[in-house]
């Protein structure tokens, strides 16, 4: 822009003020709104976001705007109140001006024109806009002729300075530039790792930058982005669950289910059913989310509008105060700097006795330690790994694991983090479970600040992708369960690298009495050579489910413990060819459904309408169905396999009592 012709055409234009005000967001709050004409904004306290229509600014104290009449702007407020003036107004070019004049106006209406910068001088044009602010509000015509001119001054200083400064148009930082490509992205896979990868900075650089800026994390801002498309997609379409999963980036519709009930409070059926309830409305989330960013166009802009898209649990938590960034990168060099040495002094046992009823011998054991041991034991061992030779504590005490919970609590240990996935999806294991463990984040977007606030001294991963980010912070073994042929195996793995070798051995001694009690519970209840199958029509839609030995949903618990025998169907084309599981249609459910069959149900979900070919298999017409639980199915894990095979044989006992 020529700053020069730009001055001209506002000295040949005619001006009218409309409104100037003075306006408070608290700290985390939202406001969004069209501007009804022409205005400039001036931000003069507070930091955190502001969309106008598509672009988006990360702004500081002293941010000046100017936007034209119909833009779309958006406030969200970070960690501080963010205070700001607006000052609205009406310009029309002069029909006495000259020809070039009025040509430039057509091509460049300074009126229309968007501009956002951060002034060299900002407290000169702070002065002229209060003065604006406490003159208009006398409400004197005097008063009111007076601010005119303060705002001609105001122009004409902002104009020096933008003069001065060079600007043309506002250039886009890295946080400005990863929020634009999550809105474009979000359907896509994205990590902490490749986010970081692609802006060329560290995790924790890009991290804490980000979270400084926006009082959230790059992966919690991926799912807020998520979920405000998947309720715009609720509310405007007739989208299955399914659908609306795979179109914002989750391929598990379970998973996307879970995801949506902690973001939002609510299942997405739940969701849906109450939107369609509450008469007129017609707001979009993900519109209220994102402003303009994601292409759409907005029908209605309220001031404070923030009802069901924002009074959620989850988007609640997303504006707390952070603690000290400086403090978490002090943590994080000096974690590196001791990574050799583990932090060893912990200050307290964080460990339990196994599931085998040994959790009184084990914390007793811990007691009648040497007292020097007890206190500190920084000694290091070799481990082999997937990822070579890694040096652990011998014995860790501060353990963090990200999937593999049931291994760890089977071997007498309880974590001090965990992935919010296993804890609420391995229902099986929560009585070993105590308050204490903290959660470090879902699956596939574990939060490595959260981590690091805990201070490990071993990290479990079954991630290979994770293992550098994770070996920054704490020595890291990779367990591969896929190595192990056997649940004592995987078992004496895990007791191997925590140095809790005896309490494996304890644990595969009580495992084999409980598989063979399980087993003979119902030798005499179902025949030797019956066939039984796991089926799950509840999480997918228009097909059937059918489940293998290995994965979630009860396999390994039915098949590898139970020693259940499958349809020869399952075991061709599933088990031996080490699938977890495959989809088949309505007409081929005969194929694959034997004797016996076991469901998967979801707490509040209703099953769909099953077809003949379900309702007349002999199966369903005989009453051998066993329905299971989700979420105490969904983890496949060595122990909670054994605790899901003793549940399945205690149905299958009361089944076949209840047919007597």
């Amino acid at each position: 822009m020529n700053w020069e012709e730009y001055i001209q055409m506002w000295d040949n234009s005619s001006i009218q003020l409309v409104d100037i005000r003075q306006i408070v967001i608290s700290s985390g709050g939202k406001q969004q709104y069209h501007l009804p004409v022409s205005g400039f904004i001036y931000i003069v306290q507070g930091q955190g976001s502001l969309w106008l229509d598509d672009d988006i600014h990360i702004f500081k104290r002293f941010y000046l705007l100017h936007a034209g009449k119909g833009s779309r702007i958006r406030f969200e407020a970070g960690q501080d109140e963010v205070t700001y003036y607006y000052i609205l107004y009406r310009g029309s070019m002069s029909p006495k001006a000259s020809k070039e004049i009025q040509k430039n106006y057509l091509m460049n209406n300074p009126f229309q024109l968007p501009y956002a910068y951060q002034p060299l001088a900002p407290v000169n044009l702070y002065r002229h806009v209060d003065s604006m602010y406490e003159e208009w509000n006398r409400r004197q015509i005097f008063e009111r002729f007076h601010v005119k001119i303060f705002f001609y001054q105001f122009v004409y200083t902002l104009v020096q300075q933008l003069k001065l400064q060079g600007v043309t148009s506002k250039e886009k930082d890295m946080v400005e530039e990863i929020i634009q490509y999550i809105h474009e992205h979000f359907n896509e896979s994205i990590s902490l790792e490749s986010l970081a990868e692609q802006w060329n900075y560290s995790i924790q650089y890009l991290s804490k930058q980000f979270k400084l800026r926006t009082g959230r994390s790059p992966i919690e801002y991926v799912i807020q982005a998520r979920m405000a498309k998947a309720k715009e997609l609720m509310i405007r379409t007739d989208a299955t669950a399914q659908e609306i999963a795979s179109s914002v980036g989750y391929s598990d519709v379970f998973y996307f289910t879970r995801l949506f009930k902690k973001q939002v409070g609510m299942t997405p059926g739940q969701y849906k059913k109450k939107m369609k309830e509450s008469a007129g409305d017609s707001d979009s989330p993900w519109e209220g989310f994102v402003s303009s960013m994601g292409k759409h166009s907005s029908t209605c802009y309220v001031i404070d509008d923030n009802h069901y898209q924002y009074k959620t649990e989850g988007d609640r938590q997303m504006y707390k105060g952070t603690r000290s960034k400086m403090v978490l990168t002090l943590m994080l060099c000096f974690t590196l700097m001791l990574a050799a040495c583990t932090n060893g002094n912990s200050s307290q046992n964080n460990t339990q006795g196994s599931a085998g009823g040994n959790s009184k011998q084990s914390a007793e054991s811990t007691q009648n330690m040497p007292s020097n041991e007890a206190k500190e034991d920084t000694s290091m061992r070799k481990v082999s790994t997937v990822m070579g030779e890694v040096s652990v504590p011998t014995h860790p005490k501060r353990v963090v694991v990200d999937w593999d919970l049931g291994p760890v609590l089977a071997v007498g240990v309880t974590p001090v983090g965990a992935s919010s996935t296993q804890m609420n999806f391995a229902k099986f294991l929560k009585p070993y479970l105590p308050d204490t463990v903290q959660d470090i984040g879902l699956e596939g977007s574990i939060s490595l600040e959260k981590v690091l606030d805990l201070s490990p001294d071993i990290i479990i991963t079954w991630n290979t992708a994770a293992y550098e980010s994770y070996s920054k912070i704490a020595p890291t073994v990779v367990f591969e369960t896929s190595k192990y042929s056997t649940i004592q195996e995987e078992i004496t793995a895990m007791g191997d690298i925590l140095g809790r070798q005896e309490e494996a051995k304890k644990w595969n001694e009580d495992f084999e009495k409980r598989t063979e009690a399980a087993r003979n519970k119902i030798r005499n209840v179902i025949p030797e050579d019956a066939t039984i199958s796991i089926v799950d029509y509840i999480t997918v839609d228009k097909f059937l489910m059918v489940i293998g030995n290995a994965g979630e949903r009860g396999g390994r618990a039915t098949y590898d413990i139970l020693g259940l025998n499958p349809t020869p169907k399952v075991k061709s084309e599933i088990i031996d060819k080490k699938e977890d599981r495959i989809e088949v249609s309505w007409e081929t459910v005969n194929d694959y459904v034997g004797d016996y069959v076991i469901v998967l149900k979801v707490e509040g979900k209703e099953p769909p309408k099953l077809p003949v070919t379900w309702t007349s298999l002999d199966a369903v017409k005989n009453h051998h169905v066993i329905e299971i639980e989700m979420e105490k199915y969904f983890a496949a894990d060595s122990f909670s396999s054994l605790l899901q095979a003793e549940d399945i044989a205690d149905k299958i006992t009361k089944m076949a009592a209840s047919a007597k």
